[in-house]
């Protein structure tokens, strides 16, 4: 073959990062569609107005089917991850220990609650097992500066995740036990984890604008817009008489706002919220040119609800993928510059 002529893994790496038959472009935005309309908009429209009888019916449908093609893709991916990893050598034992258990028993959890609510210690072993993935896949995309950010979106959503989780469970064992000093700690730790959510969403700021000073300006402006938006519709859904768009956005605003609240006020967390929702957007859009842009928007679709079956399985394709988005950020197997994901051992 001439020296000149393109190398043949490039197509590997791709296939790599399309495995599952469903780009995490197209995921990621399949992912925002379904959470928007089956975590929002549709608790939202009941007893809203009335007359919204066929509506609720149609979007109760189309959530149901998208969460239903999001759960099966989403674990058709993390299930071909785990057995591509098995075989990777160049991972590691102990990437390869601590994600294979994790990927597997995150798969079959999330298929049971496609069917049915988990029980309590399943759904916080399902975000136990995402965690952990997250994690270690966090110290693998450190290893190359092209992947360093991914790595840090990663670390960043597996802790504000733990303080998540710590907060919730406490919070409902204060609530059965009538003990206000720990729901008051319940809200400490999942101040913590607002914080750590909010330093999620500067980095994935800060890295989709990097020498484009002017976007940073515009996502600023984009967030500030949707925060006016959303408080208009909050004060006119508390008017008598509100027409029932308004009910419903104001409806969906405040589900996001969940139970423990962090210790800051309430417009700070919309404020997240929607600069959160810019952030994902704007990632999906760049993801053409930078395909790394499509797990960072799938870290920000598993913001603040991995104790949830689909955010949870979110941040597992995204920790998951990170071997193959390595090897897009790497050049083909024995150019120049290429790097291994763990070191070779010595003989």
């Amino acid at each position: 073959m001439p020296a000149s002529e393109p190398h043949p893994p490039t197509k590997t790496a791709e296939s790599a990062w399309d495995r599952g038959g469903l780009t995490l472009t197209l995921f990621a935005l399949a992912a925002l569609v379904a959470s928007t309309v089956g975590r929002t908009i549709f608790p939202a429209m009941f007893g809203a107005a009335t007359g919204l009888a066929a509506w609720i019916d149609r979007t109760q449908h189309v959530a149901s089917l998208l969460s239903q093609l999001v759960a099966a893709g989403g674990v058709a991916f993390v299930l071909r991850a785990v057995a591509t990893t098995f075989t990777q050598n160049s991972l590691g034992i102990g990437y390869r220990m601590l994600v294979i258990p994790a990927g597997t028993a995150a798969s079959v959890l999330t298929m049971a609650a496609t069917g049915r609510a988990l029980e309590p210690e399943l759904g916080c072993s399902l975000t136990i097992a995402a965690l952990t993935a997250a994690a270690a896949s966090a110290a693998v995309a450190m290893l190359s500066p092209t992947t360093r950010a991914l790595g840090l979106a990663l670390a960043i959503s597996a802790l504000a995740g733990a303080f998540d989780l710590g907060g919730i469970r406490l919070a409902q064992s204060a609530l059965e036990n009538a003990s206000a000093s720990a729901y008051k700690l319940a809200s400490v730790l999942v101040t913590v984890g607002f914080v750590l959510e909010a330093v999620l969403v500067v980095l994935a700021f800060g890295w989709l604008s990097r020498r484009r000073g002017g976007r940073a300006l515009l996502l600023t402006f984009l967030t500030f817009v949707l925060v006016m938006i959303w408080g208009l519709a909050l004060r006119g859904a508390a008017q008598s008489g509100a027409p029932a768009w308004q009910i419903v956005i104001a409806r969906a605003v405040t589900s996001w706002l969940r139970a423990p609240a962090p210790l800051v006020p309430p417009a700070a967390r919309l404020m997240l919220e929607a600069a959160s929702t810019v952030a994902t957007i704007t990632a999906l859009i760049v993801s053409r040119r930078a395909p790394l842009a499509a797990l960072l928007a799938l870290c920000l679709l598993a913001r603040g609800a991995t104790d949830i079956p689909l955010p949870a399985l979110l941040l597992l394709v995204a920790a998951l993928a990170v071997p193959a988005s390595a090897r897009l950020a790497f050049p083909p197997s024995g150019a120049p510059g290429m790097r291994r994901l763990a070191p070779t051992p010595t003989r």
